[in-house]
């Protein structure tokens, strides 16, 4: 075999010099973590058990469009989830890890490498790393058992040429032409949405929501009303910024005229279109006048309205948890849940006032979201309710605290989470992922983020911890009061001749749980991120609405778990409109073979949480990676 090693990796537009490698690479961001240099690359590496020798690797693939194709779509079923269809690490779970994926359009990324180099990266993943690059931080799992040799190199083969396109300049453009839309349709967009636009392609099992079918004319964002099909800039703005939140990115690193293309290419899979233009018909667009200016009495009125109109589905503090999504969700289909709307950095449309304000008036078509007629509602009752659903949240996703600081307080603390000693606490944001790297895996889990704060007493460490989830385990209601969203008056253009059935409350399967995991030793390598290694176990304080406790739990991997058992670590939950609360508290010193807490030194401190409505236990469950939590002296 031909060694592939090689002076510069050659593409289409021209030549990358391997000596920019050793400065490039030193870049942290593209990666998340600095990557080996050279001399700390392993020269060989053990393939299912086998010693290879990199500098014998080649691609046995050309660049041809049928292999390219190919590895798009293994690409899309194994990759995307965290380097995202534009292979800049942006994907669905792109901010949830740390380090973050790889963003490969970089230059000091995988471009800078010979293409051996990124098969060993991928093969043996983040664990596989030498071990001073910190393979326990690393998200990234190793395929060797999961994909073919051939398997990974058809998805080099993509990555190469996708991100290698982004650096080449751009040709002469043609005028924007159904030709050449439908050819960067089948590009760029067939994985998700099918070659003919049916939203059937290789990634749709794997997006959530699922890749709109657009043979339908159905856009749920739009400025037309409810069940109308866009307008061209309706259909542009998707192409050009995506819809956050979701596995659809935003395309407007592309030409001008390619964009444009796709959309008369989009327009072209529904006659709906077609139909439109020869009945003479035109658009009819949802104006959104002046906001009004911010009132605590607008505020109050818009409550009032939410209560009747909106939390059957959203519930009363909006979290999701109304008693309507019972009608409305399908647990086992790829139904949504209404949005929580005490996040709105995942409002699909975005969050600012006009963007609500739109949202309300135009509904969003294909889904259970209404539009707000002004046949009923005036436009000063749209601002109202708008003005109340702003201040439900901050308008910006909350920024990460860490270290995770732990007050030192005097006397007993409390376990009542409305005590003053947790409204003083520093509050930090968490983000959470699916577990991917084992089956079953979380391709699409429910928590995507949780909030901790930490007090201790020098004798006792205390967490308070909290996580939004619209279905409550109803076993929890044997240990605790619970608080649920009722159900809302029903507006009298609303009611039915009969008084509504009511529903029995679902029994999940599994029960919810959080599990807060620390490294059994301070003073050895941290473990593992995902429960620890064979040589490096972790400790778990797992705590279910099935019985309101915690136990403890010692794992050296997502498969290895020791028996649950009794401990010293004393849990208390809750659960109100749609969010679970949980303060866990446990001596400093406990047993030989648990955590020994200690003031002024750095804890490494991460979490699991299983949602048992998804049918989430086991390995299929939300993660976080290591933070650190800072017990103050």
């Amino acid at each position: 075999m031909k060694p592939s090693i090689k002076p510069g990796i050659s593409h289409e537009h021209g030549v990358i010099p391997l000596f920019l490698f050793c400065f490039l690479a030193t870049s942290a961001p593209a990666w998340g973590f600095t990557p080996p240099p050279s001399e700390g690359v392993p020269k060989t590496f053990l393939f299912k058990d086998k010693p290879i020798a990199l500098k014998s690797l080649t691609n046995p693939f050309k660049k041809d469009p049928k292999v390219i194709n190919e590895g798009g779509t293994l690409y899309t079923r194994h990759c995307f989830f965290c380097h995202g269809d534009l292979l800049d690490g942006n994907g669905l779970f792109g901010k949830s890890f740390f380090p973050p994926p790889a963003d490969f359009t970089r230059l000091n990324s995988i471009l800078a490498r010979p293409q051996a180099y990124t098969f060993w990266r991928i093969m043996k993943g983040g664990k596989g790393l030498p071990k001073k690059y910190e393979p326990w931080n690393s998200a990234m799992p190793a395929w060797e058992d999961t994909l073919s040799e051939k398997d990974v190199w058809k998805i080099i083969t993509y990555i190469y040429d996708n991100a290698g396109q982004r650096h080449a300049k751009p040709g002469k453009q043609e005028p924007p032409s159904l030709e050449r839309g439908k050819q960067v349709y089948l590009e760029k967009c067939a994985y998700c949405h099918g070659d003919e636009g049916k939203g059937d392609g290789p990634a749709a099992d794997y997006s959530m929501p699922q890749p709109r079918n657009l043979t339908k004319g159905h856009i749920k964002i739009r400025s037309t009303s409810f069940g109308k099909i866009p307008t061209d800039e309706d259909l542009l703005n998707i192409i050009n910024n995506g819809l956050r939140g979701t596995t659809m990115p935003g395309w407007k690193h592309l030409p001008e005229n390619d964009r444009k293309s796709l959309l008369i290419f989009v327009k072209s899979l529904s006659n709906k279109f077609e139909k439109f233009v020869k009945k003479g018909k035109a658009h009819k667009v949802v104006k959104v006048g002046k906001e009004p200016p911010l009132s605590p009495e607008s505020i109050e009125r818009g409550k009032t309205l939410f209560m009747t109109q909106c939390s059957g589905c959203h519930g009363v503090k909006g979290r999701g948890d109304g008693v309507a999504t019972q009608r409305i969700v399908d647990y086992s289909s790829s139904a949504i849940w209404p949005r929580n709307l005490s996040q709105p950095w995942t409002f699909r449309r975005g969050s600012t006032r006009k963007d609500i304000f739109k949202t309300l008036r135009t509904g969003l078509s294909t889904t259970a979201m209404p539009k707000f007629s002004p046949k009923v509602f005036k436009d000063e009752q749209i601002w109202d309710i708008v003005n109340f659903v702003s201040s439900l949240a901050p308008p910006t996703q909350p920024k990460m605290q860490s270290p995770i600081h732990a007050k030192k307080v005097a006397g007993e603390i409390s376990d009542d989470p409305n005590a003053a000693v947790w409204q003083d606490a520093q509050a930090s944001f968490v983000p959470l992922g699916g577990q991917l790297q084992a089956k079953p895996k979380s391709y699409f889990p429910t928590v995507r983020n949780l909030t901790i704060r930490a007090v201790h007493n020098n004798r006792e460490v205390a967490l308070y911890i909290h996580w939004d989830d619209p279905s409550i385990d109803p076993a929890l209601k044997k240990f605790t009061t619970v608080e649920v969203s009722p159900p809302p008056p029903l507006p009298e253009h609303m009611r039915g001749k009969g008084p509504e059935e009511a529903l029995e409350p679902s029994i999940p399967e599994y029960p919810d749980a959080i599990a807060v995991q620390f490294p059994v030793s301070l003073d050895k390598q941290t473990p593992y991120f995902l429960n620890g290694d064979t040589e490096h176990p972790v400790n778990l304080w797992k705590w279910a609405t099935s019985t309101n406790k915690a136990t403890e739990i010692h794992t050296n991997g997502l498969e290895k778990w020791s028996k649950e058992e009794a401990s010293g670590v004393k849990a208390k939950g809750h659960f109100s409109y749609g969010r679970y609360s949980v303060i866990l508290k446990r001596p400093f010193k406990e047993d030989a073979d648990d955590i020994q807490f200690q003031t002024g030194k750095p804890i490494p401190i991460a979490f699991n949480i299983w949602d048992g409505y998804a049918g989430e236990t086991g390995n299929k469950k939300s993660i976080s990676s290591w933070f650190t939590l800072w017990l103050d002296e």
